[in-house]
């Protein structure tokens, strides 16, 4: 794959709890001024009710892509990435020089200096309905949980986002 700035696009895992999960659907996001929060299912049929929680910083660049228009815009990118392990299967990567990664950069107001210096790399989880791309600077938070129903776990979310303003 070509890119519009001449750079070469490189993937590599990156490793979550959910790197090697069977299944995985996004369940639901939600974002505040202070948080953006993704809600993952595993193994939709069961019975334990197993969510995985990704939280990252309310002012990071995100984008959700449809499964089926994922593959062709997403997909195809990792597919056709040496830097991607022959034989192996993820769901979650680290991916640089994509234009959404390098656009959401230079959105920055910041010294040139300080840019040069940036690792300019994008976020991409795949799931059985969507995919998901972000950029952020601040570390990302993974937190699991089971056998919570959805609706209270949501809620735990909008409280905390709301409790630490």
């Amino acid at each position: 794959m070509i890119n519009i700035f001449d750079e070469k696009v490189l993937c590599e895992y990156w490793d979550t709890p959910v790197l090697q999960s069977n299944e995985l659907w996004l369940e639901m996001q939600f974002y505040t001024e202070n948080q953006i929060v993704f809600f993952f299912k595993r193994n939709y049929d069961s019975p334990k009710n197993e969510y995985h929680v990704l939280t990252i910083e309310g002012d990071s660049p995100f984008r959700i892509t449809e499964e089926g228009l994922g593959w062709k815009v997403v997909g195809d990118l990792l597919e056709n990435n040496t830097a991607r392990e022959e034989g192996k299967k993820g769901r979650t990567f680290k991916v640089w020089n994509t234009q959404f990664a390098i656009e959401s950069f230079r959105g920055l107001a910041i010294p040139k200096e300080e840019y040069d210096k940036l690792e300019k790399f994008q976020y991409i989880i795949y799931t059985n309905d969507a995919w998901i791309q972000f950029v952020t600077f601040d570390p990302v938070k993974w937190e699991f949980h089971q056998n919570v129903p959805f609706k209270d776990l949501v809620l735990q979310y909008l409280s905390n986002d709301f409790l630490d303003e």
